[in-house]
């Protein structure tokens, strides 16, 4: 399955691209579809930040989001990466005290708030202090209009830049850029551009299940970690969203420990409940998952058994790692150290998963081995891992009935 967004390029006055607009689509058609503004940006924060991603990290330096009032008031432009991301205003939003206290806040946290199509005034004077980018939309407003406004707020817009959009001829650039406009955006430099990327796909039992045990009185952890053991898309979702938007945006460059089990503690209870509503809600999928998101639980929990009862006795955690996103690269058809680096993995986790080396390496190749039925492979290198055949088997055999037990996960 696919996600699907449109990217419209944001240029500056000398027209160079400094940034892009992310439109929510659900397929290669290039229009909005009948959904609510709520529901499109949920989908944008799951499908682009926590799902693929979004491209080479120095790609380009600002992405645009649109945020209706609920969902910024529920705090969830602060799930996404500050140092990328400018949260846009939609002009749906009422000026609220509770939506001013919001902006302040991300104002504090360094985020960059960008107002759009807002009604010219003194509605939003309360704002500007804390509002890095107006968007003028030179369809609703006039060139003299818009001058006028901004000649009249001068001590409140010193730090504000202004972008003028749905810029159609190179006149109505010349015109806005001489008001001081200094962004554009609009069909004249570039219409929405269709990218469709390959997406996870979530269990529906287990993400059920989560929403369920994140939102008890008293969320039990262990219950928690056990569930997203259970799914290749969440956990991947989890790790990405701890990494690149938690870890990042408190200044904390790695965990000590990366385990499922740690980023649950470190993150808590209501870290947790954000995550589940914006990543769960949006994502639940009708249908049973694919045979290769079957092949990777079962190469998880045997990887975890092999390192339990190995002689070297490596980190569980990390061999079931190993396992479950063993085929990432496969999924999103993109390199693996593309995707590897998305999320915080311990050297021994990166170096089987990017190099095809290291300590926990070997347990993978065993299941895939074991899969291919080579049977003197198998034999040879479980001989060297402290097995013999039937332990393998054994092993297999486990792994294969506790992938079968999850809901939804067998492909029958």
């Amino acid at each position: 399955m696919f996600s699907f967004v449109a990217r419209q390029a944001i240029f500056d006055e000398n027209m160079n691209t400094v940034g892009y607009e992310l439109l929510f689509r659900d397929s290669m058609t290039n229009r909005f579809p009948n959904v609510t503004p709520e529901y499109a940006t949920a989908q944008i924060i799951v499908e682009q930040f926590l799902g693929a991603p979004l491209g080479r990290l120095k790609e380009y330096s600002a992405i645009f989001v649109n945020f209706p009032y609920e969902l910024l008031v529920q705090g969830m432009a602060e799930t996404l990466p500050k140092d990328r991301v400018i949260v846009e205003i939609l002009e749906t939003a009422e000026p609220t005290p509770r939506l001013l206290k919001t902006v302040k806040k991300l104002h504090q946290q360094g985020f960059r708030i960008a107002l759009d199509d807002f009604e010219l005034g003194s509605l939003w004077d309360d704002f500007l202090p804390f509002v890095s980018i107006i968007k003028f939309d030179v369809r609703v407003n006039t060139a003299q209009e818009i001058e006028e406004y901004i000649k009249s707020k001068t001590a409140l817009l010193q730090n504000t830049v202004f972008l003028a959009e749905k810029v159609e001829t190179r006149e109505e650039y010349e015109r806005y850029k001489s008001i001081g406009c200094t962004l554009f955006q609009g069909h004249f430099f570039s219409k929405p551009v269709m990218h469709a990327n390959n997406k996870l796909i979530q269990n529906q039992s287990v993400t059920l299940r989560l929403m369920k045990e994140v939102n008890a009185d008293t969320p039990d952890f262990g219950k928690i970690e056990a569930l997203l053991k259970q799914d290749l898309a969440l956990s991947f979702k989890l790790m990405r969203y701890a990494q690149n938007i938690v870890f990042n945006a408190r200044g904390i460059k790695s965990m000590r420990s990366q385990s499922l089990k740690d980023i649950i503690f470190y993150l808590g209870t209501n870290e947790l409940r954000r995550f589940v509503l914006v990543a769960c809600l949006t994502s639940v999928n009708v249908g049973q998952t694919d045979e290769i998101y079957h092949r990777c639980l079962i190469r998880a929990k045997f990887c975890e058994l092999a390192a339990a009862r190995s002689v070297s006795r490596h980190s569980s955690d990390d061999a079931f790692i190993v396992g479950l996103f063993s085929q990432l690269a496969d999924i999103f058809e993109m390199p693996m150290a593309d995707l590897i680096s998305q999320i915080d993995v311990s050297a021994n986790v990166m170096m089987a998963l990017r190099d095809k080396r290291g300590p926990l390496y070997p347990l993978l190749q065993l299941a895939e081995l074991y899969e291919r039925h080579q049977w003197e492979e198998v034999s040879a290198l479980g001989h060297r891992l402290g097995f013999n055949r039937s332990v393998v088997a054994e092993m297999m055999t486990t792994a294969t009935g506790w992938a079968e037990e999850i809901p939804g996960s067998a492909v029958r």
